[in-house]
């Protein structure tokens, strides 16, 4: 036994305790750690101590259960739930902001709120790192074990019941430029398998009498390592960004969430974008290059079809060759009349007409609508927004087509956060406007996190993103992800920008999520070859 394997087992000996309450500490602290390698906080090396501490966790779990294989799996559940519960308890911890806008009516709810939904989302690593119990030996191949159910966790948390991908794995490196460019090649929950694999891999020098075989999988993890780098930098220095000929205005009215809906200011919220809108489009000269205005998510306090003299108003000081894309509350009917409302993306041209309109398709549960409506009513529990009844999801994820322009996606609010907003190459958009409020979320940094997130379906797709929110932060995102001009969190202004033109269609827009599994067989597979899997002492 080498000096390095005696010094790595005296190092592990706090983690081979039998469980309880002093694990159950340990594991929430490391999640606790971990949530700092997110946005905005951005420490990826962070992982590189929490990964392999976690993989001696469950080493020490694995010995615990003496070859039981039901008490192994508890164990590897607990283990897995502890530490994602500390994980998403710090970085969702922003949730809690939404219950003090008004503080006197929800304020009671927020305990609960930032509590039951992370215990909620730990069940997802729970159950993932149970199965991996299965299979978990003594050798590297526990690193891989891990890499796989935690990206599986992620990619079951992104779909089941809402979906919620959130702070998934792969955004721990979404900050670094060049990382991110990952993500055209092996898409989010690709580049979240290389996350977990190589920040786990110091773990792997922990292995016994059988420490030689760890070579194979950090040699794999070093070549990924190179290779990733180097490829995210080639591209990123070797892709040439070009604008379009079509101006950009982005409004930030940075109007406090406490404001928005009152009914008192529905006279006085219209006239204010009116006229951020009028000063940004001063210095235009007319008929020249197509513009497009953004305006923010729900922007009006009513339903715009339905307000006297609002379209007019809108018309007056949209100039020619211009569209406002703005967001907006649309009613409608279904079934025997029943009245039914949509959380909305209008275009607009600068006659006031309406040439089309997308309705949100996935809505966000207690903000939106009420889950569960009679059993939580009946506890005093109801949604966040205000309106006559919970919002109706729209058909599907489409574009939108503008006249001498060509199609856009509208994503609204929280939709950016989906990978599997994805349109197919023959409905492929020129870019994507995510029309979002974030109001909701004060100075926390939930809104720097969903602005990272609308940078990775960018650099996913290769296709422009124009981010226009209420309190920001509004952006103009090349499809190389480089944030190209912005409105900080918190301030009112506007942005006069030129679109950029979307790349050629990156791997992940023709394949999807296929590319992600395609890699993570592929990297299984290497490590076969290289010998990193060889036969490994079981319970």
């Amino acid at each position: 036994m080498t000096t390095l394997t005696l010094f790595a087992e005296r190092l592990a000996q706090p983690f081979l305790l039998s469980w309880g309450l002093r694990r159950a500490g340990l594991c929430f602290l490391l999640g606790v750690i971990a949530a700092f390698s997110m946005p905005p906080f951005g420490l990826f090396p962070l992982l590189m101590l929490v990964f392999p501490a976690l993989v001696w966790v469950l080493d020490g779990t694995r010995v615990a259960a003496q070859g039981d294989t039901r008490k192994k799996a508890l164990g590897f559940f607990a283990v897995g739930w502890w530490f994602s519960f500390g994980f998403f308890l710090v970085g969702l911890s922003w949730i809690g902001e939404a219950f003090l806008v008004e503080a006197d009516v929800y304020a009671w709810m927020m305990p609960f709120a930032v509590v039951i939904l992370p215990a909620g989302l730990a069940l997802f690593s729970a159950f993932s790192l149970s199965l991996a119990s299965f299979v978990w030996g003594a050798g590297p191949n526990r690193v891989v074990a891990l890499a796989v159910a935690l990206t599986l966790s992620d990619f079951v948390r992104a779909h089941a019941f809402t979906g919620f991908p959130w702070n998934s794995w792969g955004y721990a490196v979404a900050q670094n430029d060049s990382l991110i460019q990952l993500a055209a090649y092996l898409g989010l929950f690709g580049l979240s398998f290389l996350v977990v694999l190589v920040a786990s891999a110091p773990a792997a020098l922990l292995n016994g009498k059988k420490e030689g075989r760890s070579l194979p999988l950090l040699t794999v993890c070093l070549l990924l390592v190179i290779g990733a780098t180097s490829l995210g930098f080639w591209r990123l220095n070797t892709t040439e960004l070009e604008l379009d000929s079509v101006d950009i205005v982005i409004i930030q009215p940075n109007i406090p969430q406490s404001e928005k809906w009152k009914p008192e200011n529905r006279n006085r919220l219209l006239p204010g974008y009116l006229s951020q809108t009028r000063d940004a489009l001063a210095d235009r000269e007319a008929g020249a290059n197509p513009t497009l205005v953004f305006w923010p998510e729900s922007a009006f306090p009513f339903l715009l079809t339905q307000e006297p003299g609002a379209l007019a108003a809108i018309a007056d000081i949209i100039p020619q060759n211009t569209y406002l894309v703005t967001g907006g509350i649309r009613s409608g009917y279904q079934g025997e009349g029943n009245p039914v409302f949509y959380n909305s993306v209008y275009l607009i041209d600068n006659e006031g007409i309406i040439s089309d309109v997308y309705d949100k398709v996935r809505l966000v549960p207690f903000g939106e609508y009420l889950p569960l409506r009679t059993v939580l009513q009946s506890i005093g529990v109801d949604r966040l927004v205000p309106a006559p009844s919970d919002f109706t999801p729209g058909f599907r994820y489409r574009s939108m087509d503008i006249p001498g322009i060509g199609p856009f996606q509208p994503l609204v609010c929280y939709e950016a956060i989906f990978p599997q907003t994805r349109l197919e190459i023959a409905e492929r958009p020129q870019f994507i406007a995510n029309i979002t409020n974030d109001g909701w979320f004060g100075e926390s940094f939930g809104p720097y996190q969903h602005l990272i997130q609308a940078r990775m379906r960018a650099v996913e797709q290769g296709i422009p993103v124009i981010r226009a929110a209420n309190t920001g932060i509004s952006a103009v995102i090349s499809p190389l992800g480089d944030i190209l001009s912005q409105v900080a969190l918190n301030s009112t202004g506007s942005i006069e920008d030129r679109l950029p033109k979307l790349l050629r269609p990156t791997l992940y827009a023709k394949w999807g999520d296929w590319i992600s599994v395609l890699f993570i067989l592929g990297c299984v597979c290497l490590l076969l070859v290289f010998g990193a899997l060889l036969p490994a002492r079981r319970d």
